[in-house]
């Protein structure tokens, strides 16, 4: 059993050679002549048809009742509709699921083929695609996101080393627990050493405030407790060495990019739009991003700067999937096999598709807006 229902279902249409209902018909005519205006422009063709629906999924960092897809652009496709105007007038449904069970629930999404297009932190992907989901990382979603070690008031612990034989609370096969174990490792300790608790971020939080466990890690809505005055920030993972930093990714299951190339390639261009629209370090357009993304998620804008401080939005929200935002999954995947999270690893380069993205920054005209450099640790979050 699941751990969420069918989120769609629908019959196939009829096969080739077999009367159809007038609205498919007419939805395989529109798929037809938009793949030849597409083709035109040099991106990927048109298949035979187009979906009805398509399913998107998403870690929840909403508080309070809200529900928010992160601090990037991710959260503005979803929250402004921007996917739904796009899509309307080929009368293309866009289904948003955001779990409060993070990258796990987001995987058994795309196992159970409920989900065909998703935004996950990097351990969580490589997880996926390890244990054999059949997908394609396809753009950048977030980069540097910094992890923090929360404990208790009152608390005697400073840092990692100090949590032998401690009560600690990570959510496992999210992107938080390749950057714990190795600071565990940096400090001579490994899982064993710790009373390791596997809670989600809502019952972590609250076990924290309540001192039923001794730590937990998680990203900058920990900050949100602190500013509370609730529990204290130990040390976290800002300034560190870019290894124990989180990326974020959009990724698609194969058989749904296979079977719609140019509404993948849609979806993308529209996401690469609104990462130009937030990349933006002017004081007062940074200054209004934080207003937004604090007005939709419930987390005050102080948790944003926390998180934001130092860092370049330009280099946050770069969508490509340049060569040193891939060395950063290699390395994902050479320390998750280490740390036994996965039993093997991958090749990473045959699991990039920069086709999508790199037509998008073609067709909006972005060639020399973002650096295809290294990037630093210290912003974003994706779980």
């Amino acid at each position: 059993m699941t751990l969420f229902p069918r989120l769609f279902s629908q019959k196939p249409d009829a096969p080739a050679g077999h009367p159809a209902a007038p609205p498919s018909s007419l939805r395989r005519r529109i798929g037809l002549a938009l793949a030849a205006l597409f083709a035109l422009g040099g991106g990927p063709a048109w298949a035979s048809d187009v979906p009805k629906a398509i399913r998107i999924g998403a870690p929840d960092q909403g508080v309070g009742g809200k529900s928010f897809a992160g601090a990037s652009a991710v959260s503005r496709l979803q929250a402004k509709g921007v996917l739904e105007k796009a899509f309307a007038a080929d009368q293309i449904a866009v289904q948003w699921s955001l779990f409060k069970g993070a990258g796990p629930a987001v995987n058994e999404g795309l196992a159970t083929e409920q989900l065909d297009v998703v935004f996950l932190g990097d351990l969580a992907g490589v997880i996926g695609r390890a244990n054999g989901l059949k997908t394609r990382l396809i753009a950048a979603a977030t980069r540097g996101a910094n992890s923090y070690l929360a404990v208790p008031l009152g608390s005697e612990i400073r840092d990692f080393g100090d949590l032998r034989g401690k009560r600690v609370a990570i959510l496992r096969g999210t992107a938080y627990q390749l950057p714990f174990d190795r600071l565990l490792k940096d400090a001579g300790l490994t899982e064993k050493d710790i009373r390791f608790v596997n809670l989600d971020w809502p019952t972590s939080k609250a076990a924290l405030v309540t001192k039923d466990i001794d730590a937990s890690v998680g990203g900058a809505d920990l900050l949100l407790l602190k500013e509370a005055g609730q529990i204290e920030i130990a040390t976290s993972t800002k300034g560190l060495d870019p290894k124990y930093a989180i990326n974020g990714g959009l990724i698609v299951r194969e058989a749904f990019a296979r079977q719609y190339p140019a509404v993948v390639q849609r979806l993308v261009t529209e996401y690469v739009r609104q990462s130009r629209e937030i990349a933006d370090d002017d004081p007062a357009r940074r200054e209004a991003l934080f207003d937004w993304f604090s007005s939709q998620s419930g987390v005050p804008v102080v948790v944003y700067k926390g998180e934001f401080e130092g860092t370049s939005a330009r280099e946050r929200f770069s969508p490509l999937l340049d060569p040193a935002y891939v060395a950063h999954y290699r390395n994902v995947i050479e320390g998750a096999t280490e740390a036994r999270i996965i039993r093997r690893g991958f090749d990473v380069e045959a699991w990039v598709d920069p086709t999508y993205v790199n037509a998008a920054v073609r067709s909006l005209g972005l060639d020399d807006f973002w650096t295809r450099g290294p990037l630093q640790a210290g912003a974003g979050r994706g779980d």
